[in-house]
């Protein structure tokens, strides 16, 4: 999805002069005809992440819209105190785009595992945190983004190869989840990579007799409420699935919304990764079967929790 985030902001530099690109040393083959377009809305700080937020922020006030780019862990982590201080505390017009969140680097190893990045940038006051799951999330949430005119993290994963779509641009809101299959027995909301294991574990458990719901919810924060609301009223069970620890990111915001609201109370089970730093280093999808969140997994998760 990096490829079609970089695309779209390009268009949009065209449309808007006040937009520059950052990157920290990231983005090779992705970039170079944003660069080459714009040489003088273009900064490379080099590894240097702290300097990239930093110098975000320094231009935003500036009155221009940056967007700074670089892969997810070293973004999130390594220039924190600046997405912090410089960024949110100031409430400023930065898009931080972290590239390849979750398991994307597997093979890597756990210091390139950004399994924390949906926890600590939601709870920072005046950030918006979305991870777009295909290329109509990527190209939506890119240009709503600027129009926030507030701090936003963009989480760009993997886009999939093998997922039906089955709405417009237009649909999508940030802030607003969207049903991508229908079904009363329970109700799963996923977003990123995780969309594909949803909707193929609703194809699975299909076979047994189990209608599964499937939210695509790509906006983190501000969380869709009505959305929850909804999905504990007509469906039986309520999941979150995520390719992230299961403390602080999605499951955590969704189970502090029931654990507040007791008139919405049900049954309600996180789906992702344990509090556990990275134990295996594969392949995104190998990764992914190992914690139970392929679409097989999912599947008899769901089963097990039902019966």
């Amino acid at each position: 999805m990096r490829n079609l985030f970089v695309d779209e902001v390009n268009k949009i530099m065209r449309e808007n002069d006040k937009v520059i690109f950052l990157t920290a040393e990231c983005g090779f083959n992705v970039v170079e005809g944003l660069a080459e377009e714009f040489p003088k809305r273009f900064y490379n700080t080099g590894i240097a992440e702290q300097s990239l937020v930093g110098t975000a922020a320094g231009v935003a006030l500036r009155g221009l819209k940056p967007v700074a780019y670089t892969m997810a862990m070293f973004l999130t982590m390594r220039a924190y105190e600046q997405i912090r201080v410089d960024v949110a505390y100031q409430n400023l017009p930065v898009i931080l785009a972290g590239v390849i969140p979750g398991f994307g680097y597997g093979n890597s190893g756990p210091t390139h595992h950004s399994i924390e990045d949906a926890a600590i940038m939601r709870v920072l006051p005046n950030m918006t945190v979305v991870y777009p799951g295909n290329e109509i999330d990527v190209r939506a949430a890119a240009r709503q983004a600027f129009e926030l005119n507030k701090p936003c993290y963009i989480g760009l994963g993997r886009a999939p190869q093998d997922m039906d779509i089955n709405y417009s641009s237009s649909e999508f809101k940030i802030g607003k989840a969207i049903q991508m299959k229908d079904g009363n027995h329970a109700a799963i909301f996923a977003y990123g990579a995780m969309l594909v294991s949803a909707l193929k574990a609703a194809e699975l458990l299909k076979k047994d007799g189990i209608d599964l719901r499937v939210y695509n919810m790509h906006t983190i924060k501000p969380l869709d409420i009505d959305a929850l609301k909804i999905a504990s009223k007509e469906c039986g069970a309520v999941f979150t699935l995520e390719e992230e620890n299961i403390i602080g990111g999605l499951g955590g915001a969704v189970a502090e919304f029931y654990a507040e609201n007791s008139e919405y109370a049900c049954k309600f089970k996180r789906l992702g990764v344990p509090d556990t730093y990275g134990e295996v280093t594969g392949t995104q999808k190998w990764i992914h079967s190992q914690y139970g969140i392929d679409a097989q997994g999912v599947a008899t998760s769901i089963k097990e929790i039902l019966k």
